[in-house]
Order: structure tokens, then C-alpha cells, then sequence
């Protein structure tokens, strides 16, 4: 086989790969796989190609459902207010009971969908908060560490001299203080 053939042949697989990539429902990892790589690189070679993005949203999650909700119930009320109007001026007791039902039907979803909007922000904030105690007992840790640490330290070593911010370090051209003295007034 040709070099020529060999190009035409990666072009084709990579082809292939880009078709799968941007279809939301093949899995990236058998995609890399069916390549020889890993999924980074299958990723990092689709940025480098200028392949359409896969977006990191999920449909089924609880935001986008109830965002879903939402819709429909707006979209059921447009077509309760359309239909309230052609009825006009002659409305009877039926009618206008009739027309009564969906709308309270439509009011109970609408607290419904709000009630587990409610519940998810909840969630998510006892979620964020969970995580914060553990950043936080993540660090005291690190602290404990380090002061143990310390402690064990050689005794006989000198205490380092923190260096300022932005210092390179090196301490050339001090004069080496002594005792303090009060200064002579001249």
C-alpha cells in the first residue's frame, strides 16, 4: 500500500470518528478506542480539527426537566388565553366551567414544578456546603501535617529566614547586624 493510500485511508477513519463525535449519543471513550487513543487526546485532536464541540449539558438533568415543564406550561396557558378569547362575550356557566378546569389543572402543575425546583436548589446547596466542611477539614489537616512536621524538624538546623515576596533569595550585600545599640546623637 502507497503512503498516498495510507493518508487517504486516516482521513477516511478520522472521517468517520468526527461523525460519530458530534452524534451526542456515542460514547467518546469506544470513539478513542476505535482510534487507538485515549479520550483527552480524541478530544484534543477534535479541537485541533475545528470539529463542532459536544456540549457538557446533560438533557437529563433535574434543571433541564423542570426547565421542560416550564415550557409546556407556558405553552398551555398561550393556548388557554387564545381559546378564552374566541369565546367572546357569550359565555356560559358551562362553558366558562369548562374552561375553569384546565386551568386549575394547570395551576397545581405549576406549584408542583415549582415546589421541585425548590427541592433541587436545596439539594444543591446542602451539596455545596458539604463540600466546602470538607474543604475545610481537607486544610486543617494539612496544617496538622505541617506543624508535626515542624515539630520533627532537627532541632540543631537554624530557623529559616522567611524570604520576602518577589525576592530572589539571596541575602549578598547585608552587613551582619549585631547586638542593638542606641544610636550616637551627633
Amino acid at each position: 500500500m502507497s503512503n498516498a493510500d495510507e493518508q487517504s485511508a486516516g482521513e477516511l477513519l478520522w472521517q468517520q470518528a468526527r461523525e460519530k463525535y458530534e452524534d451526542p449519543a456515542s460514547d467518546l471513550k469506544s470513539i478513542a478506542d476505535g482510534l487507538g487513543i485515549n479520550r483527552p487526546k480524541l478530544i484534543a485532536e477534535a479541537l485541533r480539527r475545528g470539529w463542532k464541540l459536544r456540549t457538557g449539558t446533560r438533557k437529563n438533568s433535574t434543571r433541564a426537566t423542570i426547565q421542560r415543564f416550564k415550557d409546556l406550561l407556558q405553552k398551555r396557558l398561550a393556548q388557554l388565553e387564545g381559546e378564552i378569547d374566541e369565546i367572546g362575550e357569550a359565555v356560559s356557566s358551562a362553558t366558562s366551567e369548562r374552561d375553569i378546569r384546565p386551568v386549575n389543572m394547570l395551576v397545581r402543575t405549576l406549584e408542583k414544578v415549582l415546589e421541585l425546583e425548590r427541592k433541587d436548589r436545596t439539594h444543591r446547596a446542602r451539596k455545596l456546603k458539604e463540600r466546602r466542611k470538607f474543604d475545610d477539614a481537607a486544610r486543617d489537616e494539612l496544617a496538622r501535617r505541617l506543624t508535626a512536621l515542624h515539630d520533627e524538624r532537627d532541632p540543631s538546623l537554624p530557623e529559616q529566614i522567611p524570604v520576602a515576596a518577589g525576592g530572589s533569595g539571596s541575602s549578598e550585600g547585608l552587613a551582619e547586624l549585631g547586638a542593638a545599640q542606641p544610636a550616637d546623637s551627633a
